[in-house]
């Protein structure tokens, strides 16, 4: 969820100089994959959160989202002028590829699709190369992006959040 959480934060607070995205879902509620079919089960139904809860002892509340928020390519389009690289694994088992070719088609210039091929998902698949080319993408990016507007300050199109 970490690469939705970025993409959400800088579109709607900004102060931010880039934003990498690594193997985020596009939108909410996606069961196209086993691994997401489990999640959602864990979720949804009484016997899952139970279960979560005695394994993990970990509670998840039965209301859901009210109101659902922003899916992540809702509001990609508002990052920018920020800069925006999105990263996913062609052998991401959670979330396939049209994920992250969905935020990079949502997003507005300046913006970089990189879909790696053995990557899987998340920093768990993470190799110490595809890290440092994150971080060297990043540095170049923040060394060419104007400074960032405050929190506080508006931008054309872009959401105010208190």
């Amino acid at each position: 969820m970490g690469g939705a959480i970025v993409v959400r934060y800088a579109a709607l607070h900004g102060g931010v100089d880039a934003v990498v995205s690594v193997s985020a879902p596009a939108r909410w509620y996606y069961r196209g994959t086993v691994p997401m079919r489990r999640v959602h089960w864990v979720i949804e139904r009484r016997a899952g959160r139970m279960a979560v809860r005695l394994a993990r002892r970990t509670r998840i509340s039965s209301k859901g989202w009210d109101p659902v928020p922003e899916a992540p390519h809702e509001v990609a389009g508002r990052i920018a002028p920020v800069p925006l690289l999105v990263v996913h694994g062609a052998a991401d088992p959670f979330f396939p590829v049209e994920h992250g070719h969905q935020l990079y088609e949502a997003a507005s210039d300046p913006k970089e699709l990189w879909i790696e091929p053995s990557f899987g998902h998340a920093e768990v698949a993470a190799t110490p190369d595809l890290v440092n080319r994150m971080a060297v993408w990043a540095t170049e990016a923040v060394s060419a992006t104007p400074a960032p507007l405050a929190p506080d300050e508006e931008r054309p199109g872009r959401e105010t959040c208190d």
